[in-house]
């Protein structure tokens, strides 16, 4: 693993060794909390299955609420490599105790230390995730994602199917199985001293213990950064159909395939594999972009295996199959979110950002643990018909997501179907206002996929406002062009890094700016210079003509 990693990013063998760490963890963390689950439905009966898996999983997801913000406030304060050493020496105490935990049997000793463990994860992750930027170039942090998402969902792999297989070797001697937990800390604690010593990012903010609140608070502030919110939403959405799936699977098995707990256990492994080979995949394909509009049309198809695993519920093969895509497309779905959380956060906040995206998701897994109980307990629902009503969840939220990213959606969809070319794209820098005259609301798409930092200053004329155009987060429609109006537009285009494009509907005339004080300083003054463009259309070839004249 370490030298597979070394040759994709060089020099930065840090990466080895925080993934090692991070896959380690991951691994005990599944381990643990199935063994814990085995024991408990071996001492209470599998008819209590669905309710000890709700339980569990509400104690797991819990310390990540309560504690998130204050990990981010630490990963912004100290050394995000001394910190997650710390936790490490937390997680190896704990796998100590859990042995005595098991051999007495106790429930409420049990409990106790999987939500101590949780809260060790939970302090863990804004270091884990808010250190790549530290250790890897902004241009492979994509690749780092993937690679980082797919080893943490091999660690799923494997300790889904290592928890199921040591009660089973072991003859479900569970104090034995938790010495194997200890033996994986001690792993983990020694990874940490491989990653690069990173300094202080130097941060002043203090605690609060009003947790809620900075969660808000940090929230509104990365507002107006452009779909930076979506992004937080998306990962978030995405570990709650991960919740429910991992909780519901159990319950699924014994209900629908007349499997046991164990060999329920076992079924999970499909999905788990299918979430370490989509994570890989698309971190992968991506290379250095980060593609919105993937997660959208994988959220289509996690919508359509939900419904199909409803539908094809008592097919062992059929239902094995499914979870494999299923989680395919949830790797997908879930790497351009983070990746594009990292590499848009503000950089004084990225712990925050990074910790108050842990704190939503983990919202998403504690409300999947009570709509398993809310199915199951209350309405008496099977557990195949709670997959169905997540499926119809999940496509309600793909649409949202649609809505809210037309800008990356719909550029992505016309690229296979169109060779755009631009000729004079050498004119272009970072001063450059494009100015296309006669222009239709369908250039607008175009002008998109070729240059997908663009932003539209367009005259508000009711007639010519399609809907389409009017979800663009790039389309900016104008009343009045005046002085101040035009400077924060294009104070907020230099901000964002965004080239701005005059977008008019009639054509170019000798005094077009003379009609408009405020536009001709604007766009001929000190702010931007003007590219006039020319788009020809040649049925699926299309052709920009870039030129400093009309």
């Amino acid at each position: 693993m370490f030298s597979f990693l070394r040759q994709k990013f060089g020099s930065s063998h840090s990466l080895a060794f925080l993934n090692s760490a991070q896959f380690l963890g991951a691994l005990n963390d599944n381990i643990f909390k199935l063994l814990l689950v085995f024991l408990l439905i071996d001492v209470q009966g599998a008819n209590r299955a669905s309710s000890i898996l709700s339980l569990a999983g509400a104690i797991f997801v819990i310390p990540f609420l309560l504690f998130s913000s204050a990990a981010g406030v630490l990963a912004d304060r100290f050394s995000k490599q001394k910190l997650l050493v710390l936790m490490k020496i937390v997680e190896f105490t704990l796998m100590f105790l859990a042995i005595f935990a098991f051999a007495y049997k106790s429930a409420w000793a049990c409990y106790t230390i999987l939500f101590l463990l949780a809260t060790h994860s939970a302090m863990f992750g804004p270091s884990k995730y808010g250190i790549i930027p530290e250790l890897v170039a902004s241009d492979k942090v994509s690749r780092a994602n993937g690679l980082i998402t797919s080893f943490t969902y091999l660690a799923i792999i494997l300790g889904t199917f290592l928890a199921s297989f040591l009660t089973q070797i072991t003859n479900r001697n569970f104090p034995l199985t938790a010495g194997f937990c200890l033996l994986i800390a001690l792993g983990g604690f020694a990874s940490t001293f491989g990653i690069k010593k990173t300094n202080p990012q130097g941060s002043k903010k203090k605690f609060n213990f009003f947790f809620i609140s900075e969660i808000i608070k940090t929230l509104y502030s990365v507002r107006k950064k452009p779909h930076l919110l979506m992004a937080i939403f998306g990962s978030s959405f995405f570990l709650f159909i991960g919740g429910f799936t991992q909780l519901n699977i159990i319950p699924f098995a014994i209900q629908s395939l007349g499997l046991v707990e164990v060999d329920g256990g076992y079924l999970f492994l499909a999905t788990a594999l299918g979430i370490a080979f989509g994570a890989f995949s698309i971190g992968k394909l991506m290379k250095n972009r980060v593609e919105l509009a993937v997660s959208c049309i994988a959220g289509l198809f996690l919508f359509l295996f939900l419904i199909l695993l409803y539908l094809f519920s008592s097919s062992l093969y059929i239902v094995i199959t499914l979870l494999f895509l299923l989680g395919a497309f949830g790797g997908v779905f879930i790497v351009p979110f983070d990746s594009f959380i990292q590499l848009h956060s503000p950089h004084e906040k990225r712990g925050q950002v990074i910790a108050s995206t842990n704190f939503l998701s983990f919202v998403g897994v504690l409300v999947a643990s009570f709509a398993l109980y809310l199915f199951s307990d209350v309405l008496s629902i099977s557990s195949a018909g709670g997959f169905g009503i997540i499926g119809i969840l999940t496509l309600l939220f793909t649409v949202i997501a649609i809505a809210r990213l037309p800008d990356y959606v719909f550029p992505f969809l016309l690229r296979p179907f169109y060779k755009i070319k631009a000729e004079g794209e050498q004119l272009i820098n970072n001063r450059t206002m494009l100015v296309l005259p006669n222009a239709h609301p369908k250039d607008i798409f175009f002008l998109m996929t070729k240059f997908p930092n663009i932003h539209f200053l367009i005259p508000r004329e009711k007639s010519k406002k399609p809907l389409l155009v009017k979800l663009l987060y790039s389309a900016n429609f104008i009343d009045d062009m005046n002085v101040d109006s035009l400077q924060e537009l294009g104070a907020r285009f230099v901000e964002e890094e965004k080239m701005g494009c005059l977008f008019l509907y009639g054509p170019i005339t000798p005094n077009i700016f003379e009609k408009s004080f405020s536009l001709k300083n604007f766009i001929l003054g000190d702010t931007f210079q003007p590219v006039f463009v020319k788009i020809e259309y040649k049925k699926r070839e299309i052709t920009l003509f870039l030129s400093k004249k009309p």
